[in-house]
C-alpha cells in the first residue's frame, strides 16, 4: 500500500548526523544541533557548545539562531551577559520577520536593555510581533495602549490585543482581560466574562489570577457572588505565598470576627513577613485595640506602626505624624512628626495635607508660612475635605494678592512633587 504523502514525515536526523552537517557549515544543521544541545542538558559545557553553533548559524544569517544568540547574550546563558550585542542579534532576526525576536527587541526598547528606552520603537516591534501572532507581544502591546506609553492611550485597543493573547492561553493577558471586563475599561462591564477569563488564568496556577478571582467572586453582583468560592481562591493564592491574597484573606476573616479573627492575624503576619505594608498596619491596629485575639500592647503597636510607615504606607505615616504633633508618639518630636506628615501628604493623603496646612498656618512644628499653608489646604480641598475648604476660604480672605500669587506657584510645585511620588 502506498503511503499518502501528507502522512509521511521523514525521520529526524541523529545527533551525530546533525553534528557532521554542522561541521560542514550547513546553517540549518548548526541551528538544529545547537537546539538539541540546549534541550538535552543544562550543563555549562553544553550551553557553551550550543552557543558556538548558534553563533556559526547566526553569522550565516539564520534568523532562528540570531534570536537564540540574542536571548542567550541578554540573559548570560553560556556566556557573559551583553545586552548591546544581544539587541544587535535580535534586530537582525527581527528584520527577517522572526516573531519571537521582534517581541524581545520590543522588550529591550521598552525596558532600556541594550539601548536607551524608546517606547515608540518598543511599540513598533511589539506590533510587528503581534501581527505575526506572538502572544507575549500582544500582551505587551495591550499594556502600552492601556498606559498610553509610546502610543495614544486606547483602552479598547488594549482589550483587543489582550483578547488575542488570551485566546492563545497566555495567562497574564487572560487576567488583564478579566480585569477590563470587571472594571468596564475599554469594554462593557461584564462580571460573567470577567470571572470566566480570570478562571482561565487561575487554571495556570497563577497566584495573582487566583487572588483576583477570589475578589471577583466576593464582589460580583448577587447572581454571581459566591463567598465560598472567594475563600477557596484567596486561600489557594495565599498558600502560594502571594502577599496581597494573604492580606485580603486576613481582612475577610477579621470582618467576620469571633474565632476567625485569630486566623486573620496569622494571615496578616504571613503578609507582613513579605513587607506588605497594609498587613503591617493592621497588626499595629490590632495591638492598639486588642483586635484579632491579641492583648493590647502599645509599645508593640508603635513598633508595627513605625514599620508600616517606613514601608511607605501613608495612613501609618499620617498617624505617626499626627500623634507626634500632640506628644502621643513616644520618641517622636514635632520636627520628625512634620517629616512623616509630608511623606503622607506627598502621596495624596488628604488628612495629612490638611494637617500640614494647619501646621504652616499656625506655626506648629514649622515656621509660620501662609503660602505653604494655602498650598496644602488647597490640595486637601481639591479632594473635597470640608474642613480644608472652610479654612482655605478664611486664609484666602486674609492673603495679599502678591502672596496669593506665590501660593499658586507653590501649589503647582507641590502637585509636581505628588505626581513624581506616584510615578
Amino acid at each position: 500500500m502506498a503511503i499518502p504523502m501528507k502522512d509521511f514525515e521523514p525521520p529526524s536526523p541523529s545527533t551525530r548526523e546533525l553534528a557532521s552537517a554542522a561541521q560542514l557549515g550547513a546553517p540549518e544543521a548548526q541551528f538544529q544541533f545547537a537546539e538539541r544541545l540546549r534541550r538535552r542538558s543544562r550543563l555549562d559545557t553544553d550551553r557553551r557548545e550550543a552557543l558556538h553553533w548558534y553563533q556559526q548559524a547566526a553569522n550565516a544569517g539564520h534568523a532562528g539562531a540570531q534570536h537564540r544568540l540574542g536571548a542567550a547574550l541578554l540573559e548570560g546563558q553560556g556566556c557573559a551577559r551583553d545586552p548591546v550585542a544581544a539587541l544587535g542579534w535580535l534586530l537582525a532576526a527581527a528584520h527577517q520577520n522572526h516573531a519571537e525576536a521582534q517581541a524581545l527587541a520590543g522588550w529591550c526598547y521598552h525596558t532600556g536593555n541594550g539601548a536607551r528606552a524608546e517606547l515608540e520603537k518598543a511599540f513598533r516591534w511589539y506590533y510587528a510581533a503581534a501581527v505575526n501572532g506572538n502572544a507575549v507581544a500582544q500582551f505587551n502591546l495591550g499594556e502600552l495602549y492601556a498606559q498610553g506609553a509610546g502610543v495614544a492611550r486606547d483602552p479598547a485597543a488594549a482589550v483587543r490585543h489582550w483578547q488575542a493573547a488570551a485566546e492563545q492561553n497566555y495567562a497574564k493577558a487572560q487576567l488583564n482581560l478579566a480585569l477590563a471586563y470587571a472594571n468596564g475599561e475599554g469594554v462593557a462591564r461584564d462580571y460573567e466574562l470577567a470571572i470566566y477569563w480570570c478562571g482561565r488564568a487561575a487554571a495556570h496556577g497563577y497566584a495573582k489570577a487566583e487572588f483576583n478571582l477570589g475578589l471577583l467572586y466576593a464582589s460580583a453582583p448577587p447572581a454571581l457572588r459566591d463567598i465560598a468560592a472567594a475563600e477557596l481562591w484567596l486561600t489557594q493564592a495565599a498558600d502560594r505565598g502571594f502577599a496581597p491574597a494573604q492580606y485580603a484573606l486576613g481582612r475577610h476573616f477579621q470582618k467576620q470576627g469571633g474565632m476567625l479573627a485569630v486566623q486573620a492575624l496569622a494571615w496578616f503576619r504571613k503578609a507582613a513577613d513579605q513587607s506588605h505594608a497594609k498587613a503591617v498596619y493592621r497588626i499595629a491596629l490590632a495591638y492598639e485595640t486588642g483586635d484579632c485575639g491579641v492583648p493590647i500592647n502599645k509599645p508593640r503597636a508603635a513598633a508595627w506602626m513605625r514599620h508600616a510607615a517606613q514601608l511607605g504606607y501613608p495612613p501609618a505615616q499620617y498617624e505617626i505624624g499626627r500623634r507626634g504633633l500632640f506628644g502621643q508618639a513616644p520618641g517622636v518630636v514635632r520636627e520628625e512628626a512634620i517629616v512623616w506628615l509630608e511623606k503622607a501628604a506627598n502621596q495624596g493623603h488628604v488628612r495629612a495635607q490638611y494637617g500640614l496646612g494647619m501646621c504652616y498656618a499656625k506655626g506648629v512644628g514649622v515656621a509660620q508660612d501662609f503660602v505653604r499653608a494655602w498650598s496644602w489646604l488647597s490640595l486637601a480641598a481639591e479632594q473635597e475635605f470640608p474642613k480644608a475648604k472652610y479654612k482655605l476660604q478664611m486664609l484666602e480672605a486674609a492673603l495679599e494678592p502678591r502672596l496669593l500669587q506665590d501660593a499658586r506657584r507653590e501649589l503647582a510645585r507641590q502637585r509636581s512633587e505628588i505626581r513624581r511620588a506616584r510615578d
